[in-house]
């Protein structure tokens, strides 16, 4: 995790959200940050391994809320507006899309470096038996053939599409809405206690979510008009949380 938080593409994206970001997306990614160092030094130090994955975990959800208040106030009120960052399972939602798309970045050995030059990050790929670097944006993602189509049926799909039935689905992001408290507190089966493995894999998952969910948060700020990607996502996320989170109805008037 060290190695994370302290690589230069991390410093880099500290100095930027300090320099893009405002208000409640800036105060979020600053709790994200420091909640991602408090992690690392209690592990490191060996003091509690649930503490630490806390704390991690924690990190991600203050990301989450910087993102979507980044969205809220750059063009993408509507669609972000929909995203109720205080309820744990809609957070859960927003962090499982991005880690679809980091799971997907992954499998096409997509990797992200600093240029010292121009102070930016560029992501790299393979093209023709050559690695080709461009500058890194959320424009240069899309769920559908044609990029330009702002329609979140593909975002929604890749989502849903993992699981047997919408009863897994929902029992997923409830899960993983309350993996915190089953971190941390004793059950009728006795007290939790993650294993050094665990742990690793957890700050290291965490860890990435959390930089990339502020990045992402940076470069909503750069939009001059509604990117049709970002349009994609939060468009499937108010979809999968209609399911996970159902309307609420009047019993006396039905609406």
């Amino acid at each position: 995790m060290k190695a994370l938080i302290d690589h230069p593409v991390a410093d880099w994206v500290y100095r930027r959200a300090n320099e893009r970001l405002t208000g409640r997306a800036l105060a979020c990614a600053v709790n994200a940050r420091n909640h991602l160092v408090r992690a690392q030094r209690i592990a490191d130090a060996e003091i509690s391994r649930t503490i630490a994955y806390f704390c991690v975990t924690h990190a991600t959800e203050e990301a989450v809320a910087c993102v979507i208040a980044a969205a809220k106030e750059n063009g993408y009120k509507s669609l972000a507006g929909r995203v109720n960052i205080r309820d744990r399972a809609q957070k859960a939602v927003v962090a499982s899309y991005a880690q679809i798309i980091a799971d997907h970045a992954e499998e096409l050995g997509l990797s992200v470096a600093l240029n010292p030059a121009t102070d930016d990050v560029l992501v790299k790929a393979r093209s023709d038996e050559k690695e080709v670097g461009y500058p890194l944006g959320l424009r240069l993602f899309s769920f559908n053939e044609d990029g330009q189509n702002p329609s979140s049926d593909a975002a929604h799909d890749a989502f849903v599409s993992r699981f047997p039935d919408v009863e897994t689905m929902v029992d997923y992001v409830q899960k993983r809405a309350s993996f915190r408290d089953n971190a941390l507190y004793a059950r009728d089966g006795g007290a939790p206690d993650l294993s050094p493995e665990q742990l690793n894999i957890g700050l290291r998952e965490h860890t990435l979510l959390t930089l990339s969910l502020i990045w992402a948060a940076m470069d909503v700020t750069t939009h001059k008009e509604p990117e049709p990607f970002v349009v994609q996502i939060l468009g499937a996320i108010s979809a999968v949380i209609d399911v996970v989170r159902p309307p609420k109805v009047c019993k006396h008037c039905g609406k």
